[in-house]
């Protein structure tokens, strides 16, 4: 990372923005990062902007492209339903790792957490990942596959990853494991940062209470998938 930091901030969206809770929770996080980088680092937010009705594999090829076509050091994706805490781009950035992404949890998955180990895969789909229950609260951690909902990813790694870096299967891969495994396979590390959580909302808000409740209503979900940690999973 250079001295002065310049971060384009991205939000994929694919219709109307209904939810109050996120635009106030993104205008908080722009205005603290952006103090942050004035003060502390001499850098800046080189420019903020939603994308609108577009599959999300497309808008976030067009968010890299910008990216590259500009002078920025990072590209900071996040999507319409994530509900960010201020703190999160002086956080991620500090971690100082070439892709580092907050930690949240899956709507409707009653507690999982966007995390996600790659296993030994089939020829016929090489993208799966199989999904992490427990993982490290200490500090940051490697992780093979966090999402895409709330990530800061360095200017080299789009340099280093072929296009396409974002690809979308409804029957075998989300963009986030497409992308993830391109990653992987260029030998670039990705962490988690367990200081960063984020809320997801729909009808309902669905957050780290949530993973809470699910380990202690079912003990039985701390010992399915894989586990960070313990070296051959579980």
């Amino acid at each position: 990372m250079g001295d002065k930091p310049k971060i384009l901030w991205g939000m994929t969206a694919y219709g109307p923005l209904p939810y109050m809770p996120v635009y106030t929770s993104h205008l908080r996080a722009i205005a603290w990062a952006s103090r942050y980088l004035t003060v502390e680092l001499d850098g800046e937010i080189g420019g903020a902007g939603a994308t609108d009705r577009t599959y999300t594999h497309s808008a976030e090829n067009a968010l890299a492209e910008e990216l590259l076509r500009s002078d920025a050091t990072h590209l900071f994706l996040t999507e319409m339903d994530m509900i960010l805490p201020k703190h999160t781009i002086p956080a991620l950035l500090e971690v100082g790792k070439p892709i580092v992404s907050s930690v949240y949890f899956l709507r409707g998955g009653n507690g999982q957490p966007c995390l996600y180990k790659k296993v030994i895969t089939p020829p016929e789909n090489p993208y799966v990942h199989t999904p992490v229950s427990v993982f490290p609260h200490q500090g940051p951690f490697r992780i093979d596959c966090p999402g895409l909902g709330c990530v800061l990813i360095e200017r080299q790694v789009f340099e280093k990853v072929p296009r396409p870096w974002f690809d979308l299967s409804a029957e075998k891969y989300g963009s986030d494991m497409y992308f993830y495994t391109k990653v992987k396979q260029a030998g670039i590390e990705v962490w988690a940062h367990p200081g960063v959580f984020c809320d997801q909302i729909d009808y309902t808000v669905v957050g780290y209470r949530d993973y809470q409740k699910r380990l202690k209503d079912d003990p039985a979900f701390a010992s399915r998938g894989f586990i960070i940690g313990a070296p051959d999973g579980v």
